[in-house]
Formats: C-alpha cells, sequence, structure tokens
C-alpha cells in the first residue's frame, strides 16, 4: 500500500508540476509566478506537449491501486483523470479552432486577464510582466495560426461571435495606451515601470493585437450563419464531449433538454406566486411594478455599494449554516469598462494561494438601464457568499492536500462549482437573506434562467434552434432582454457550460435529501456544508462515491 501512495503522489506532483508549466496562466491566477514571464503556446508545438502530458498521465493511472485510504490522494486521482480526460477530448476535436476566435476568454480579451490576475509591484515582478508582454508577438502569430487551420479544415465559429471578438478587440485598441487596462498590475506612483510597459505594449502587444485583428475581419465573411455545434462536421460527437466535460457526466442532449423544461415549468409556477405577493398577476408585471418603485442603479458607484451591503450580509447571516467560513471575506470591484459589453451581470475570481490577492466579486456595471436591481442579491449569493467564494476560498485554504486538489478542481469540469452557487441562492431564501420579495422573485428569476439553460443550450447546439429562440426563452423566463441577448451569445460561443449550474444543484440537493433520510433528527445542515464544502470541485460520480462512504 506504501508503494501505490508514494507512486500516486508522485504521478500528482509531477502532473501539476508540468500543468503550470504548459498552462502559466493557471499558474498566475493561483499565485504561482515562476511561469509569468510567459503566455500559452496555442502551436502545434504547443498543443503536442499537452497532448503527451494528458496521455501519459491517464496511461500511469491506470496501472496505479486507485483503493486508497487517503481520502485527498484518491480524490486527487479523480481530479487528475477527469482534467486529463477532458483536456484530451479538446484536443481530439480541435476546440481551440473554436475558441482562437471567441470574446468568451478568447486570445482577445488576454490583456484584460493579466490585468486582472497579475501583479508588477516589484523590480522582478515587473520584469516578468514586460517579458510576458513582449510575448504577444508569437502569441497571436500562432493564434492566427489556429484560425487559418480552422478555415482550411471548414471548422468556424458562428459570426455573432466573431463580430463580438472584432468589437472586443477593437475597443482594447481604440483605448490610449496609457490609459491600457495592461497598467493595472503596476503601482501607480512606479514612473519607470509605467513607461517600460507603456512601450511594451506600444512596439510589442499592441501591434500584435492589431494583426490579429486584422485576422479576425479576414475570417468573418467565412464565418457560419448558423450558431450551433450540429451545424459543424462532427459537430454531435464534439457536444457529447463538451456535455461531459462541464458537467462531469455522459447525459443525453435530449434527457438535458427534457430536464430543463421540467424545472422550469415548476419554477414558472414558483414566480407567479411570488408575483402574487408583489400585487401583480404575473412575473412581468410584477418586474414593471418593480420598476415603477425604482429598480435600477443611477451609477456604477451605486451598484458596487450594493452589492457590497449584501457581501457583508451574506457573510455574517452563514455563520448559522457552516461551521467553517473562508478566513477571509472576498472583495467587490466594477468589471472594466474594456469588457463590460461581452461580460454577465458579474462573476467571481478566486484569490491568490499566498492571500496576497483577495477573491474578488466582480459586478458589471454597464448598461444599468438593462439591469434591475432585483436580480443583483440572488447573483452576489451565487457567486460570493455563501456561494463561489466560500467554495472555492474554503478548498484552496486546506493546505494539507496536494495542490492540484486545491486548485485544479475547476478544470476537471464545473458542475460541482456552479452547481454550488446556484444551490446556494436557494440556501440564501432558507437564510432570509432576501429582504422583500421583489428580491426574491429575483431568485426565482436567475432559477428559471439556469432550468431555460438546459432547453437553450441544448436547443442551440443540438436542436438547430435560432438565437431567436434562444433570447425569447430567457426572457419567458424573466431574464431582461440586455442580459438575454449577451447570455445566448455566452452558450453559443462556450457550448455545454451552461449545463453544469442545474446538473450540479440538482446533485447537491438530493445528496442533502439522501442525508436527511439517512441522518434523522441526528442531521446537521452546518456539517453538511462542511463536508460537502470539504469534498469542493470532485467530478459528480466521485463526490456521490464519497459522500456515500462513511466518515
Amino acid at each position: 500500500m506504501t508503494e501505490s501512495i508514494n507512486a500516486a503522489r508522485d504521478l500528482i506532483d509531477r502532473y501539476w508540476e508540468k500543468l503550470l508549466e504548459l498552462e502559466p496562466l493557471l499558474g498566475t491566477m493561483v499565485g504561482d509566478e515562476r511561469y509569468d514571464d510567459r503566455l500559452p503556446d496555442p502551436s502545434d508545438a504547443g498543443r503536442a506537449a499537452r497532448e503527451t502530458l494528458h496521455r501519459s498521465a491517464l496511461e500511469e493511472l491506470a496501472l496505479l491501486d486507485r483503493d486508497l485510504e487517503d481520502v485527498d490522494l484518491r480524490t486527487t486521482l479523480d481530479v487528475l483523470e477527469a482534467i486529463a480526460s477532458r483536456e484530451i477530448a479538446a484536443l481530439e476535436h480541435r476546440v481551440d479552432r473554436l475558441q482562437s476566435v471567441s470574446h468568451l476568454w478568447g486570445p482577445g480579451g488576454i490583456i484584460g486577464e493579466l490585468a486582472s490576475m497579475q501583479r508588477a509591484d516589484t523590480p522582478e515582478r515587473l520584469d516578468r510582466y514586460v517579458t510576458r508582454l513582449a510575448h504577444a508577438p508569437e502569441f497571436y502569430e500562432a493564434v492566427i495560426g489556429v484560425t487559418k487551420d480552422g478555415l482550411a479544415a471548414g471548422v468556424t465559429a458562428p459570426r455573432v461571435v466573431v463580430e463580438r471578438a472584432v468589437a472586443q478587440v477593437e475597443r482594447v485598441l481604440a483605448t490610449p495606451v496609457e490609459e491600457s487596462p495592461g497598467l493595472l498590475p503596476l503601482p501607480q506612483d512606479d514612473a519607470a515601470g509605467r513607461e517600460r510597459v507603456i512601450e511594451t505594449l506600444r512596439d510589442h502587444f499592441m501591434p500584435a493585437l492589431s494583426r490579429y485583428l486584422d485576422a479576425l475581419r479576414e475570417y468573418l465573411p467565412s464565418a457560419t450563419e448558423t450558431i450551433g455545434l450540429h451545424a459543424l462536421p462532427g459537430g454531435d460527437e464534439i457536444y457529447s464531449a463538451q456535455i461531459l466535460s462541464w458537467t462531469t457526466l455522459p447525459l443525453e442532449a435530449q434527457k438535458v433538454h427534457d430536464l430543463g423544461l421540467e424545472d422550469l415549468a415548476k419554477i414558472q409556477e414558483e414566480r407567479r406566486l411570488a408575483a402574487e405577493q408583489i400585487g401583480a398577476a404575473d412575473p412581468k408585471a410584477a418586474a414593471a411594478l418593480l420598476d415603477q418603485r425604482g429598480n435600477r442603479a443611477r451609477t456604477k458607484e451605486e451598484l458596487v455599494a450594493l452589492a457590497e451591503s449584501q457581501v457583508a450580509k451574506g457573510w455574517e447571516a452563514s455563520r448559522t449554516s457552516f461551521g467553517r467560513l473562508p478566513s477571509e471575506n472576498c472583495t467587490v470591484k466594477p468589471v472594466e469598462e474594456f469588457r463590460e459589453a461581452d461580460m454577465p451581470f458579474a462573476f467571481y475570481q478566486p484569490p491568490s494561494a499566498d492571500g496576497s490577492r483577495k477573491g474578488i466579486y466582480y459586478v458589471n456595471g454597464g448598461d444599468l438601464e438593462g439591469k434591475p436591481l432585483h436580480h443583483l442579491a440572488t447573483t452576489t449569493y451565487h457567486e460570493a457568499n455563501p456561494g463561489h467564494h466560500f467554495q472555492i476560498a474554503i478548498e484552496q485554504e486546506l493546505g494539507e492536500r496536494p495542490a492540484l486538489r486545491r486548485f485544479g478542481g475547476l478544470m476537471a469540469g464545473s458542475a460541482f462549482a456552479e452547481g454550488w452557487g446556484l444551490y446556494s441562492e436557494r440556501l440564501a431564501d432558507e437564510m432570509g437573506l432576501f429582504e422583500n420579495e421583489g428580491e426574491r422573485l429575483g431568485m426565482l428569476d436567475m432559477q428559471g434562467m439556469r432550468a431555460a439553460r438546459l432547453v437553450v443550450d441544448t436547443g442551440i447546439h443540438a436542436f438547430e434552434w435560432t438565437r431567436e429562440q434562444a433570447i425569447d426563452l430567457l426572457e419567458q423566463a424573466g431574464v431582461a432582454h440586455t442580459d438575454a441577448v449577451i447570455e445566448t451569445d455566452r452558450y453559443i460561443a462556450l457550448p455545454g457550460q451552461a449545463l453544469a449550474y442545474k446538473t450540479g444543484q440538482f446533485e447537491i440537493e438530493q445528496q442533502r435529501a439522501d442525508a436527511t433520510k439517512r441522518d434523522g433528527d441526528a442531521f446537521s445542515l452546518s456539517a453538511f456544508h462542511d463536508r460537502l464544502l470539504a469534498l469542493g470541485s470532485l467530478p459528480l460520480s466521485a463526490l456521490r462515491r464519497e459522500l456515500s462512504r462513511t466518515q
């Protein structure tokens, strides 16, 4: 058994080290700065190196005894298997051909990712950052090669995605270099450092980004007028792989579609009853009534301040439903203007490993008229407390675990993480966090949106739905028009990602129901939450296995 344990630990450690080397932005995100002077390698050589890593890891894993007593080792091997299998599927299906022209976490937005994660507040960090920016020409040249490869293979992205990517890059290039988000990692008083970065942006990064924009414009006439994977060569197989990748379960598109319709019907009835409590005949009329009472932030500052108050309230209220809280609360920041148009209402960025960068809850202050405030509370409890901040920060703080287990869970598929966020919205209702029926209707609206996602995502990619059909169903579920458009384009650009939310929520709710039945009067909600979060971001099949074991 000792030999099996040592072999498992050795594989885990080597895999994580090589993963950080090949995915340098992952290292930046978790606070490992060793590769902060590098950009990803999208070239043929980069793909080959990643394939070698993941295939060899799976081959070694197949030889190991995985029935180990150590729960951390046992579950880390589950995470490793899920990551490697997911990455191999992406490589085999050449998902990079579509990602290379995407507006969501695609090449055009990399300056924003660096701005939100990297630090350049010491001479060493500044050197690494400048070197990373200076690598932009070879990075974008390789990306352009991938776009040409996709064109040659007849695998091209939908026009709406490429148009958003073009607009995104145009906004970045239109920003004066002296005001670039690329300066955010530097202290304001470092004049010499800022000049170095400005020079690097001007001489290396922006010209390379401009060439990428030219490539996108050349690509645009070949973009598909259809929006789903079903229209591409091998599209059904790609979509099946994406469903497994995001949900961690081998689900059929039709079953997912039907589950969404069933769940949405139940939530629509809940929304109708909530509307009656507000004094309206239906949810649409209730939203109109809320608007008459004042349901929009007047400024970004007002939106951020409201989010901050909700984050604080969620933190304090969670003491009764959790035995363990993260060591620190998260901070709230507005989404930067240059990426407001393409980003969702809100999202969460995890803290760094050393705690020097706190978890950040980003709220989007663009188009305030299109963002009803009664949707903010449930979004806050999903993204911050007791949602993603609790789930991710607590997992990262379990320092005795292998780093792959603490930081790699999201790479294994997001069903647990997003399921926890969605579960937290319902939990917030149990905890009495919603101040009025309007905020509670907002929670039901967001639950309805996630149920509608099951229908819309599968509709788009398996059943030939149009963009207009998708937007219409989301609006029927209570999503504001602006967000329905952004969300639909997100599902088009990230096939299968939207399925993770409800899939994970269904699993967590089922596990809670099973634990309640099994433990009877001895059931403790805080103990259940603590054990669930201690297990953390596992593939759902592994989560079921672990929760069924005696502690």
